[in-house]
């Protein structure tokens, strides 16, 4: 007769996923029922950057990659883009992120079960998982948040499965997971030198720590090899993305010479300013569980090498600090210094391990004596905690408040009007500057900016001879259009203004 504990422990899985699933689809009816699809100028410009490939004036897969953003985001978004309605209203994200959430919560739960072969510990690292309303958030726009956590917890369980039964298959689809997330996001990258560095250890006692650290990183190690020859042949730096134009790196001298980038060389600011982010979108109650989870984890394991795995959700505590103290990364929340909302989300990285480690947690509560006082307890915590995520929604919910917080009233008035009066011609403008809301219905290829070729140039020097449309923002210190047409006689004789609005202007071609 079969054990029915056990039989029990298989229908787990499907209920999980019922429950990730409606969490998911509720948190995408409030995005779409409160207008949040693009509230991040980064969600519009993800998309337009997923759009490129056949929508631009010099379409194809490979001219478009362009550099700082990773493609792999891009092209897993382009054959729904490709759809106008999907582009317009933002469900290409949605179809993409969804079932990306609602897999992450599963790799969630499945390596808690195998770290810990206990349901309690599963279901609860799995519960701090589905409910966090940051996550909920953005896997439904077109941030790369959700789909970089999806890779990262997927090459996890992996990893995880691969130290418990050593097969070969597992630290191969270990590998292909962290290729993915090294082609979403930079903050992989470590990750993955970190985890090859722990395949090799883990490997030691069978003397394959050669032939198993190849296995695993090789593909994330093709792929970063890949991106510096892109960047190296198509732009003539193999370091483009990190210190071109473009790059982070570069905007952060504005931060910088703004007084803004105050954490450099300051490591007590650089610590106090990540660990605000990471309570903030994880909650405190969360993160002191994931502590007291990690401590128990390393009395129980000691240091054998088969129980190094798990340690790789926490790399990205050491390498942000790091970021913030070399002045390569800004982060600003009510409790920076300055305050602000800017790069908060960097907080949520380290979520996966949150999760992981709160659920071990629970290993720790079931030692104690009175531990069925103590569950009641934690639930009750579980749903306070949740209730103050809702307080003052939506600004309680950081990823809502940072949205929120760079939410520009004029722009979206631009875009409104661009919807209502846009009806054909090409558009010249800074796309550094204005972030157009897809259901304005301008297309890429008719969209002209200063960078755009010999094109640019030619239109900002005659703008009546190419565009219809031209758009300015007069309080910018760096529009280059409105550099460019601020004396232009062209410009002034046969462009008319049709809006205005903080600084924002568009004008239109007079007919003739």
């Amino acid at each position: 007769m079969s054990d029915p504990s056990s039989e029990n422990k298989n229908f787990r899985l499907p209920l999980a996923v019922i429950i990730a699933a409606l969490a998911g689809l509720i948190a995408q009816i409030i995005t779409y029922s409160f207008d949040y699809s693009f509230a991040y100028r980064d969600a519009i410009f993800r998309m337009e950057a997923a759009r490129r490939f056949f929508d631009n004036i010099n379409p194809g897969i490979i001219s478009q990659i362009g550099t700082v953003w990773l493609p792999v985001p891009n092209l897993i978004l382009m054959p729904l883009v490709c759809v106008d309605y999907l582009w317009k209203t933002g469900l290409a994200a949605s179809i993409v992120n969804f079932p990306a959430f609602v897999l992450s919560a599963v790799f969630i739960f499945l390596s808690l079960k195998k770290m810990t072969d206990n349901l309690a510990a599963a279901w609860f690292g799995f519960i701090i998982f589905v409910l966090n309303y940051n996550i909920l958030y953005f896997q439904t726009t077109a941030m790369t948040e959700q789909m970089y956590i999806t890779f990262l917890t997927g090459a996890f369980y992996f990893l995880i499965s691969w130290s418990n039964e050593f097969r070969s298959r597992d630290l191969w689809l270990a590998s292909i997971f962290m290729m993915l997330g090294a082609g979403t996001r930079y903050d992989a990258w470590p990750v993955a030198l970190a985890s090859t560095g722990i395949v090799f250890l883990v490997s030691i006692p069978s003397k394959k720590y050669f032939r198993n650290s190849f296995i695993f990183a090789s593909l994330p190690a093709l792929l970063i090899v890949w991106w510096f020859v892109h960047n190296w042949y198509y732009f003539g730096d193999a370091l483009e993305f990190s210190r071109g134009k473009f790059s982070t790196l570069y905007q952060l001298k504005y931060y910088e010479d703004a007084g803004r980038l105050l954490t450099k060389n300051n490591f007590l600011l650089s610590f106090k300013v990540y660990a605000w982010s990471v309570l903030l979108y994880s909650g405190n109650l969360y993160v002191v569980l994931s502590l007291a989870g990690l401590v128990w984890y390393f009395m129980r394991n000691k240091f054998s090498l088969t129980s190094f795995v798990p340690y790789v959700l926490w790399v990205a505590l050491p390498t942000t600090l790091i970021l913030l103290y070399k002045g390569q990364l800004i982060i600003e929340h009510p409790f920076s210094e300055p305050a602000g909302y800017f790069n908060s989300r960097y907080g949520l990285y380290l979520f996966p391990a949150v999760a992981v480690f709160g659920g071990y947690s629970v290993l720790l509560l079931q030692k104690i004596k009175y531990r069925k006082i103590l569950m009641i307890l934690l639930w009750t915590g579980v749903v306070i905690q949740q209730l103050v995520f809702l307080v003052n929604f939506p600004y309680s919910i950081p990823s809502l408040a940072e949205a929120k917080y760079s939410y520009s009233q004029p722009s979206e008035d631009l875009s409104a009007f661009l919807k209502k009066n846009y009806k054909g011609g090409k558009i010249l403008y800074d796309n550094l500057i204005f972030a157009i809301n897809p259901s304005a219905g301008i297309n890429l290829r008719d969209r002209i900016t200063f960078h755009t070729f010999d094109l640019g140039e030619k239109a900002m020097r005659t703008p009546s001879e190419y565009v219809e449309w031209v758009l300015i923002y007069t309080d910018a210190p760096n529009d280059k259009i409105h550099e460019a047409m601020e004396y232009n006689t062209d410009f002034m004789t046969n462009f008319e203004q049709k809006f205005s609005e903080y600084g924002i202007e568009v004008y239109q071609r007079k007919s003739k």
